[in-house]
């Protein structure tokens, strides 16, 4: 999945699952089909949403839930999308960037939580977001407290241990001076490393086996 076009746009994906009354299968388009295609298309991380959330309205999207981080030399984004539901055909989909100066993570759970569609310069999302949450039954509106997506379409991977401890590791290797508690259901979207994070550091993050803690 990580690839990266012409224009220095690049992608990773990790696939987030979702509630399983969400994957539609009147779409005809999946996962690895829909980034290829906004990496046909596009130049920038913003212009490749655009292009995701025009071809899955008119088409439609028929996998599970996918994370894309879209990045390109001045922005990264992550993207996640959801199907719209049996016999349906579109998407529901929030996007929220990553803070210069930060790095965040995707582990196969939903991170974008509270949704800022006022602050168009680090939130986007679907037309639907709320109305499709609404009339799923995912988010009762009236009285139902402030919108979460991720708990709105994907509860259950925040309940996950294989996702949420991975989430864990990443950002305290980065910012071991904000002491998360690895017993957290939820961790910062993002974080501002204590260093600069070289290439080796990375490598060295994917490689990780939690040595030296308890879950060594």
């Amino acid at each position: 999945y990580p690839i990266m076009n012409e224009h220095q746009l690049a992608i990773g994906e990790t696939t987030i699952g979702g509630r399983r009354e969400l994957v539609g299968e009147a779409g005809i388009i999946d996962a690895p089909e829909l980034y290829r295609l906004c990496l046909e298309r596009a130049k920038t991380a913003r212009e490749a949403i655009r292009v995701a959330d025009e071809l899955t309205a008119r088409y439609g999207y028929n996998d599970w839930g996918e994370c894309f981080t879209f990045a390109d030399p001045k922005e990264v984004w992550q993207f996640e999308i959801y199907g719209p539901g049996k016999g349906k055909t579109g998407a529901v989909w929030a996007a929220e960037r990553v803070p210069d100066g930060e790095i965040g993570c995707s582990a196969n759970a939903g991170r974008i939580r509270t949704l800022d569609l006022s602050n168009k310069d680090s939130f986007m999302a679907s037309a639907n977001v709320l109305s499709q949450a609404e009339d799923m039954g995912f988010w009762p509106k009236a009285g139902g407290g402030p919108f979460d997506f991720t708990y709105a379409y994907n509860p259950e991977s925040r309940t996950s241990l294989y996702c949420r401890r991975r989430e864990w590791r990443v950002l305290s290797l980065l910012a071991p001076g904000l002491k998360l508690n690895p017993e957290s259901e939820n961790f910062p979207f993002s974080v501002r490393p204590e260093k600069k994070v070289t290439v080796r550091d990375l490598l060295a993050i994917f490689r990780d086996a939690y040595d030296g803690t308890d879950y060594d």
